[in-house]
């Protein structure tokens, strides 16, 4: 048996913050949701897969475009003619009342806002029990799992999942332990909410594909979708990454010299030295010892000259662009005297955490955009960017 994983597509994802770059790369970049779901079904086809699965959050948002809806039926009608069945839930992100298929092909089975179970026979007569449900409103603190049946007769059982492992708080999001997805006694559990790819439990495997496509800074690194296939009695996931842009931070070491096109030749030289062919690169680069530059370069650095500058230079480059530039601070807080800077570092380790931006957001919360953009906080991030402000103030 052969079968894909994926979830968290966020077709026609609105990459906000990024409208302002070159025309070709932003249409390059809104497309890249829709071209990593491409080749997922190119690969399910080509490697003439049983059965994809498909665990939430297809689409941004609970409206979703004419243009998403279109293009994901189009997608399951190819797979629909390689007689490839699918199997999808949806997620807190398109959340909705399921009552059939609605315009989706004949391959297409949509599991409903109860937990279901369907059944399948492969051409080798193995049978596959696949179970799972879809959201019907966004939040779900309920626990789900314990209204999945147990393994019965099946050679094979799939449990699907949109949620996200049961922490003290935030718990709004299909929770659940590890050890009750194990007692299930399925072969594998196909999880969707967590846009990094990872397996949390290797017997059975526990896994979350991830999303095929980063949206933003802290999405970095490869994504893609998990090719499970079966050995013995056991199923085996495999990592294949498709998107087509990453998100990277590179940091660079400032050339001394006082010559403004000399270092940004250099620092464009440095960049692609670093960073790989493909995919495409979004870079945000930090520049690190500044302090040898003269006043000017500084004065352009810190202005944004040379970040713009840089842009422009590279409107056309077809293997990275900077999409955002940071001064490297090689001193900490050089305005303020020892002990206020004592004081601010035991104070922002009690000011930043988790459960004061969860309250002091929850009323943002309620908008799904930003509901997504408060989860994916770099709250080591949101410190350092506070940090740079209170060095400006002075």
């Amino acid at each position: 048996m052969r079968f894909i994983h994926t979830a968290d597509l966020h077709l026609d994802s609105p990459f906000l913050g990024l409208a302002s770059m070159p025309k070709p790369l932003w249409e390059r970049v809104h497309s890249s949701t829709f071209a990593a779901f491409q080749k997922i079904v190119d690969d399910a086809i080509a490697l003439k897969v049983d059965f994809v699965l498909i665990s939430g959050d297809i689409y941004d948002r609970d409206q979703q475009s004419i243009a998403a809806t279109d293009f994901f039926i189009k997608q399951c009608e190819r797979l629909n003619q390689a007689h490839i069945p699918v199997y999808l839930l949806y997620g807190n992100h398109d959340y909705q009342i399921v009552q059939d298929a609605g315009e989706l092909p004949a391959n297409v089975h949509v599991f409903g806002n109860r937990v279901m179970t369907t059944t399948l026979t492969l051409a080798n007569h193995d049978t596959v029990a696949i179970s799972g449900f879809s959201y019907d409103q966004r939040w779900l603190q309920e626990d789900q799992v314990k209204k999945y049946p147990p393994k019965r007769n099946e050679t094979w059982h799939i449990g699907m999942l949109h949620g996200a492992v049961r922490q003290s708080q935030d718990n709004h999001y299909a929770p659940f332990t590890i050890d009750e997805l194990i007692a299930k006694n399925y072969d594998y559990w196909a999880l969707g909410h967590i846009h990094k790819h990872q397996i949390l439990n290797e017997e059975p495997p526990i896994v979350y594909s991830g999303n095929p496509q980063g949206r933003h800074k802290n999405e970095a690194g490869q994504h893609g979708y998990y090719l499970v296939e079966s050995q013995g009695n056991k199923l085996v996931p495999q990592f294949k990454p498709v998107a087509e842009i990453e998100w990277t931070s590179l940091t660079v070491n400032a050339l001394p010299t006082n010559d403004l096109a000399e270092m940004e030749r250099s620092l464009s030289q440095v960049i692609d030295g670093k960073l790989k062919k493909e995919p495409f690169q979004l870079v945000e680069l930090t520049i690190a010892n500044i302090r040898q530059l003269s006043p000017t370069i500084r004065h352009l650095l810190a202005n944004g000259d040379v970040f713009e500058h840089l842009q422009d230079q590279n409107a056309a480059n077809d293997k990275w662009w900077v999409y955002d530039l940071l001064l490297h601070q090689q001193n900490s807080l050089p305005s303020m005297a020892d002990l206020d800077e004592r004081y601010w570092q035991q104070a922002a380790q009690k000011v930043f955490t988790p459960a004061n931006i969860a309250e002091l957001t929850k009323s943002l919360a309620r908008d799904a955009d930003l509901a997504a953009k408060l989860t994916s906080l770099d709250l080591q991030q949101l410190k350092q960017a506070t940090t740079q402000l209170l060095r400006r103030e002075d």
